[in-house]
């Protein structure tokens, strides 16, 4: 299941460095950049959480006198 959600994740990211290429070399319009945009960042957002661990917070040692 990670890697499917992994997979997403750069999909979408990829996403947001094809768009503006594609609209540079004018094989899309302004509209449709904006529109993938938007989606491929919202998938981003949603997916990228789901798999990218965060290490466990560690309780501080200190002792309280």
């Amino acid at each position: 299941m990670r890697r499917i959600i992994q997979t997403i994740s750069w999909l979408a990211l990829a996403g947001t460095f094809l768009s503006p290429v594609l609209f540079f070399a004018g094989m899309i319009d302004l509209e449709q950049s904006k529109r993938i945009l938007l989606l491929a960042t919202i998938i981003w957002f949603v997916h990228t959480p789901m798999w990218m661990g965060r290490e466990p917070e560690k309780p501080d040692t200190a002792t309280i006198p």
